[in-house]
C-alpha cells in the first residue's frame, strides 16, 4: 500500500514538474510585463515578450544552469524600464556552463545592450578561512570558456558578449564601463564583496543588481549592512527585495533551501527566482525614539 502511494506521488510530482512551467508561462509574462514603467522606446508587444519568454525557457532545458529562466525574465522586465538612450552595459559575474549567459545575451540583444561576463572559467576558487560556504567547494560550477562560448553561440547571441577571464579580485578592479544591470551568482562572501566593491561605483543612478544567492539570508545581509556600506561607499545600505525566498515568479518557496531535500519531494516549492536591489533604494533603519535622542 505504501509503495503504491509513493509511486503515485512520484508520478504526480513528475507530471507537475513537466506541466507547471507551461501552465504559468503566459501568466508570468502577463504579470511581469503588464508594466506602465516599460519605456515606450522599445516598442514591444505582448506577443514579442511571450516569444522571448518561450525562448528563454527552452534554453533553460537545453543548458545546465545555476539560475532559472524566470530570474532572467525578471531582469528583462527591469531592463525594459531603462531608457534605450541611457548608456550602460549588462554584467554577469559567474556563468557556470553559460545557461544564464545565453539568456542574458538574448535579452541584451532584445534591448540593444552589450553583455560583459566575468568568470574564472575554472570553477570556484579555494576560498578563504573567513568565508562561510567555501568548504570542499573548490572547482565546483566549472565551465570552460570554450564550453560557455559554444553554448552561447548555439542558443544565444554571441556577438553581444565580451568574456573577461580570471578571478574577480584580479579582473573586476579593471572594469570601467557604466552598468545598467549586474547579475551576481558567485556563492562566496569574498566574491560578493569583490563584485559589490568594484562594480557598484559603475552602476548608473537607477541601475540594478540581481543576485542568485538570495536563499541564504546571511549572504543577503550585506545589502543591509550599515557598516559595509558606510565603510566602502560612505552611504546607507540599499536593502534587497526577495531576501530569503525570492520575488514572486509563479513558484512557491518558503524555504529554507537546506530543508527542502533538493526540492524533489516538493515540485511546486522551488527557489526558481531571484532577488534584486537598485542603486537608489534604501534598506536603512535609522529610527530611534524621540526621548532616546533627547537623552544623548
Amino acid at each position: 500500500m505504501n509503495d503504491s502511494v509513493t509511486r503515485n506521488n512520484l508520478q504526480l510530482n513528475k507530471w507537475i514538474k513537466r506541466a507547471w512551467p507551461s501552465i504559468i508561462l503566459p501568466l508570468v509574462v502577463l504579470f511581469l510585463f503588464h508594466n506602465r514603467n516599460i519605456h515606450p522606446g522599445y516598442n514591444v508587444s505582448w506577443w514579442k515578450l511571450y516569444k522571448l519568454a518561450r525562448r528563454l525557457r527552452r534554453n533553460g532545458k537545453s543548458i545546465k544552469s545555476g539560475s532559472s529562466y524566470r530570474a532572467h525574465l525578471a531582469m528583462a522586465a527591469k531592463l525594459l524600464e531603462i531608457s534605450p538612450s541611457t548608456e550602460g552595459v549588462v554584467v554577469e559575474c559567474g556563468c557556470f556552463k553559460g545557461g544564464s549567459t545565453a539568456n542574458l545575451s538574448i535579452i541584451c540583444d532584445f534591448v540593444g545592450r552589450d553583455l560583459i561576463i566575468y568568470d574564472s572559467f575554472e570553477g570556484l576558487p579555494s576560498g578563504g578561512p573567513n568565508d562561510r560556504y567555501t568548504r570542499d567547494a573548490q572547482g565546483h560550477f566549472f565551465g570552460a570558456l570554450d564550453t560557455v562560448s559554444h553554448n552561447v553561440e548555439k542558443f544565444g547571441v554571441l556577438e553581444r558578449c565580451s568574456f573577461r577571464k580570471g578571478w574577480f579580485i584580479d579582473t573586476l578592479p579593471e572594469h570601467v564601463e557604466p552598468i545598467v544591470l549586474a547579475f551576481l551568482d558567485v556563492d562566496y562572501q569574498a566574491s560578493i564583496h569583490d563584485c559589490l566593491v568594484n562594480l557598484w561605483p559603475h552602476l548608473i543612478d537607477k541601475g540594478y543588481v540581481f543576485t542568485d544567492d538570495y536563499t541564504y539570508t546571511d549572504l543577503c545581509a550585506v545589502y543591509f549592512s550599515e557598516e559595509f556600506w558606510q565603510r566602502e561607499f560612505g552611504t546607507n545600505p540599499p536593502g534587497l527585495i526577495g531576501t530569503g525566498t525570492g520575488i514572486a515568479m509563479g513558484q512557491f518557496f518558503v524555504g529554507p533551501l537546506m530543508s527542502m531535500g533538493g526540492n524533489r519531494a516538493y515540485p511546486l516549492q522551488s527557489p526558481a527566482s531571484t532577488a534584486y536591489t537598485r542603486k537608489d533604494y534604501t534598506g536603512y533603519w535609522g529610527y530611534r525614539r524621540e526621548n532616546e535622542e533627547k537623552n544623548e
